[in-house]
């Protein structure tokens, strides 16, 4: 993490940044020199400086949704929600007891119970306003709005896979668009398991039947998250849970805590059912387009068992979900759950859209950073945020929520964009447009490395880069 040389103030305990920035601020989040995390679930890096500059008396829009605010607002969501689950290292507690303890312990929990409510409000507020239900809804109503929705998804163009095909090194994209999923695909169900308890009949054992299919049948080979590391594994990519934290971008962070937010309170339970309709739906054609973008990538130097299951079972829990869970609450429960299971729906598909542009975006903005230096001395920075960095400094990532330009100042530094991508170099002077929303993180390469952040101004505007 960079050593900000402005004062941040400090705020109030009693307020939401108040109590998210005692949070961050514990020494499990404040992160290492390390590009990489290493097999510690209970450590990732949360970038106190960039947490103190958000407000969050105002709760994210839609306009936001992948940019710094968001950002913020989901890796803290993330680490909140992944706190009520079992996250054990594999090579064993040992010498990360200490850790373990206080990752679950009594401080962190106050905090987080604290704060939770307010930052799901912060966070997904916006769902009110982007998806509006209305009107009287039937079962045949239901019926044919998922089939509308599942089949313009179907039919639509899976971008970030576009951004792939077209990348200059379709192999690092490959690899970005991996690490997003491994999000979900390396604690697969986590969310679903919270709504697995009570007792709500004939649907309760249908959706056990595909929670039991993601764990394999008991059998932790068949486990989907066994044969997800071994997708990664071909690929040389480290397996553990958040090896590639820094690399989450704001839109798959958002995607993967919806699930967990309408899971956490079973008000929303109909709203899950929905979402999780309309994803197992989904997902089987969209790893048949995977299959084929990958193996046009890589032919058969990647495992792609991953893939070519989930194409076959979603299939299968598409159908389970649509027939045995999602119409048969409707004719159970009647007209007053409706109009939730569609906002379900509809949400799941908003989100999954998001995750989409997001992760094609920084796929397309990485691949092609040449495009995005400046030519020529930078304008006068005279309300740019200087920053420093050493060799000891954490590191971390970050995005702002408008086009910023990074200057090095003083020593050399590395742009790091992308998990695998060689970062790229910047010599004292020279910079680069970094676009709202653009996730990157800046290492020294020859000693300490001074650096400035400025808003982007009318000199960009002769950065006309090949693709946006």
């Amino acid at each position: 993490m960079a050593i900000d040389t402005d004062i941040v103030r400090p705020r109030p305990a009693d307020d939401l940044g108040g109590r998210v920035a005692a949070f961050t601020n514990d020494f499990l989040f404040t992160g290492a020199p390390h590009l990489l995390h290493p097999p510690n679930p209970y450590r990732r890096m949360l970038v106190p400086d960039a947490v103190a500059e958000v407000d969050f008396t105002r709760p994210l829009s839609a306009a936001e949704a992948s940019g710094h605010r968001a950002l913020v607002a989901h890796r803290l969501l993330g680490t909140f929600y992944e706190a009520d689950t079992v996250l054990l290292p594999e090579q064993g507690l040992g010498a990360l007891r200490g850790d373990f303890d206080r990752f679950y312990g009594d401080g962190l929990r106050r905090l987080r119970e604290a704060s939770l409510s307010d930052l799901e409000h912060f966070a997904f507020a916006l769902l009110d306003d982007e998806v509006d239900v209305t009107g009287a809804w039937r079962v045949e109503d239901l019926a044919a709005y998922f089939e509308h929705a599942a089949a313009e998804a179907e039919a639509g163009e899976a971008e970030s896979l576009t951004a792939i095909a077209a990348a200059r090194r379709p192999e690092v994209a490959a690899d970005t668009y991996l690490v997003q999923l491994a999000l979900d695909g390396l604690t697969e169900a986590s969310a679903m398991s919270k709504n697995l308890g009570g007792a709500f009949g004939p649907e309760q054992s249908a959706l056990f039947k595909v929670f039991i299919d993601e764990f394999g049948y008991g059998v932790h080979d068949a486990k989907h998250t066994t044969i997800f590391r071994k997708m990664l594994h071909s690929r040389g990519l480290q397996t553990h849970v958040h090896a590639y934290w820094n690399f989450y971008l704001a839109g798959p962070l958002a995607t993967n805590n919806y699930y967990y937010f309408v899971s956490r309170d079973h008000a929303n339970f109909f709203r899950y059912i929905g979402a999780v309709t309309y994803a197992e739906r989904v997902f089987a054609p969209s790893f048949v387009n995977m299959i084929k973008t990958y193996r046009g990538v890589f032919g058969d130097d990647v495992d792609l068992h991953y893939c070519e299951e989930h194409a076959h079972i979603d299939a299968h829990h598409g159908r389970i979900t649509r027939d045995e869970i999602l119409l048969a609450l409707a004719e159970r429960h009647g007209a007053g759950v409706i109009p939730e299971l569609v906002r379900g729906i509809a949400e799941a598909r908003l989100l999954g859209d998001w995750f989409e542009r997001d992760t094609a975006a920084q796929i397309r903005w990485s691949d092609d950073l040449d495009a995005y230096r400046m030519d020529g001395p930078p304008a006068p920075a005279h309300d740019a945020r200087r920053v420093r960095v050493t060799a000891a400094s954490p590191f971390g990532t970050r995005s702002h929520d408008q086009a910023v330009v990074v200057t090095v100042e003083d020593g050399t530094a590395a742009l790091v964009t992308a998990p695998t991508a060689t970062p790229a170099p910047l010599a004292r002077g020279e910079a680069v447009l970094v676009p709202a929303g653009r996730l990157y993180g800046i290492r020294p390469t020859g000693g300490d490395c001074t650096y400035t952040v400025r808003a982007a101004g009318s000199d960009t505007t002769a950065v006309t880069p090949s693709a946006s």
